[in-house]
């Protein structure tokens, strides 16, 4: 008997040929349309286990979909928060203290003495904190985004297993007579 296709391989695919371009800035402003991105990473992954599928002869469900668009999107997670945060850390984008002096300057009504407990935390910590912060929101906008576009992609490229071809009986022969 058949073994149904492997999910892994389309998720790696499309989560990390989607997590590197969600990781580059500019490109990742695409996200800011609805998680755009990272709904096509699920939606992309799903077209490529329902070509897997039809292939094998098994069924492809919008559940499958949903399955495997989860699975890339936890890896699209994974991937845009480390090159994310490294390319932010490379490129000196994200610095807290210009965050932190464009919060007094707003005027914003927040006690000073947060604000320098706050920059003090970030300075002692580094940009791991930053990172690790960036990777769970991914992980968890990866999770939901990704199972969408994997249960949208799913639906569009629903496959369904082909009936086996019953042969009919020959007809008995004629009687000799």
């Amino acid at each position: 008997m058949n073994q149904a296709p492997s999910m892994l391989k389309p998720a790696l695919i499309s989560g990390v040929a989607f997590g590197i371009a969600g990781s580059i800035p500019v490109i990742n402003w695409i996200n800011c349309a609805c998680c755009a991105l990272i709904i096509g990473c699920g939606f992309l992954a799903a077209v490529l286990y329902s070509k897997d599928s039809r292939a094998a002869g098994f069924a492809f469900r919008p559940g499958n979909g949903a399955t495997v668009g989860l699975v890339a999107g936890l890896i699209y997670g994974i991937v845009s928060g480390v090159l994310g945060g490294l390319i932010s850390s490379a490129l000196g984008m994200g610095d807290w203290e210009e965050v932190v002096d464009q919060i007094r300057m707003s005027g914003a009504d927040i006690d000073p003495e947060v604000l320098d407990g706050i920059t003090h935390f970030m300075e002692s910590s580094g940009g791991l904190v930053m990172m690790l912060i960036g990777i769970f929101v991914a992980l968890v906008l990866g999770a939901i985004f990704g199972t969408i576009g994997g249960l949208i992609g799913g639906s569009v490229f629903k496959v369904e297993p082909q009936a086996p071809v019953q042969q009919q009986a020959p007809p008995p022969p004629p009687p000799v007579g």
